[in-house]
This record gives C-alpha cells, sequence and structure tokens, in this order.
C-alpha cells in the first residue's frame, strides 16, 4: 500500500513538472533575445514568410558585380618557379620520411605500467630533441613488435621533414633514442625502488 502511494505521488510530482516547462514562452537572458528562433525570418533576413528558403544574397568574396574575376592568360614560357612555393617548402609542402627507427626492449613481463612509463619517457625525449635542434616536420610513430607480449618490444620511428632529415636528421635521431633509452631506464629504475619502499 504505502509502495502504491508513493509510486503515484512520484508521478503526480514528475507529471506536475512537466506540464509547468512551457517551451514557446522565451525570456531574454543577459541580452539574447531568443524569440527570433521562433520565426525563421527573423534571423534568416527573409521578408516572405511562405518561402522559407528564399532568394539568398550573392556571395560577397564575388565583388560588387557577382561574377568572378577573370585571369589572365598564362604564357607558355613562362617560368613557373615562385618564391611563395620555395619559401614555404620547409614549412608545409615538405615532404615527411622516416629518418631512423629503432626497437626497444621493455621486457618479457612488460604491462601498461611499463608502457605508461616509457610513454613519459617517449615525451621528454622528443622534447629534447625538438628543443636542441628544432627540426621541421619532427615527429615519432610507435607501434608494438612484441612476438608473445606485444608489449615486450616496442619500434620507434624517427620522422622527419625531408629537408630537415637532410640537414640534422642524424643528429636529432640520435639525440631523441639516447634520450628515450635513458629516460626510460631512470623512470624504470625509480618505479622498482618506489615499489619496494
Amino acid at each position: 500500500m504505502k509502495k502504491t502511494v508513493l509510486f503515484c505521488t512520484l508521478c503526480a510530482v514528475l507529471c506536475a513538472a512537466c506540464s509547468s516547462v512551457d517551451y514557446t514562452s522565451r525570456r531574454k537572458l543577459k541580452g539574447i533575445d531568443y524569440s527570433a528562433y521562433e520565426n525563421p525570418s527573423a534571423f534568416t533576413g527573409i521578408s516572405d514568410s511562405n518561402n522559407y528558403y528564399g532568394q539568398l544574397p550573392d556571395p560577397s568574396v564575388l565583388g560588387e558585380g557577382g561574377l568572378p574575376q577573370e585571369e589572365q592568360p598564362v604564357d607558355e614560357s613562362a617560368d613557373f618557379t615562385s618564391e611563395e612555393i620555395a619559401a614555404s617548402y620547409g614549412r608545409y609542402t615538405d615532404v615527411t620520411v622516416v629518418a631512423a627507427a629503432k626497437r626497444v626492449k621493455l621486457g618479457a613481463s612488460a604491462n601498461s605500467k611499463n608502457m605508461a612509463l616509457f610513454q613519459n619517457a617517449l615525451d621528454a625525449a622528443y622534447k629534447k630533441a625538438l628543443r636542441t635542434y628544432r627540426p621541421s616536420g619532427f615527429t615519432y610513430s610507435i607501434s608494438s613488435v612484441g612476438a608473445v607480449n606485444p608489449l615486450s618490444d616496442i619500434e620507434v620511428s624517427c620522422i622527419l621533414g625531408e629537408q630537415a632529415a637532410n640537414e640534422v636528421g642524424q643528429v636529432t635521431c640520435d639525440l631523441f633514442f639516447d634520450t628515450l633509452v635513458q629516460q626510460y631506464n631512470t623512470l624504470l629504475k625509480e618505479a622498482q625502488n618506489n615499489a619496494a619502499l
């Protein structure tokens, strides 16, 4: 009996709460007028309420005439090398290449904790190599290559822009891999010492 009364009371309260919400009355809160959303023509700029989509204005990028400017014909003997293309080569259009790859052994019993330590070491090594040589397009990729335990061996690829790979690729990747191994070993020893305490 008590459960039935409680259930009926709960249903009545929910029904009363739902019916008291009036979505048609909009209030102006903090300078925002929500009444424009009730009438689509108020915010689309269309005056005819029967034609909702109406005529759209001409795009502003075409200018006053509404038609694009005619391009000048290109001379066949023109030189197609541009200063803009040559200047942006090292920034945006540079092809990335794998400059070096290294297999790092985390151990046969590696688990997610080892992988978290490895990721921290990887981040530290990346930041150090990036700060030291500032190569363009520098990034890395990792893939698990362990036979039995996928986390036991991790292959790390040092990826650089083609121009940076030719200029500072070897020293950048060497610093990256050396720092990675040192940082991982340091973090692993600290974790083992903390676990022993």
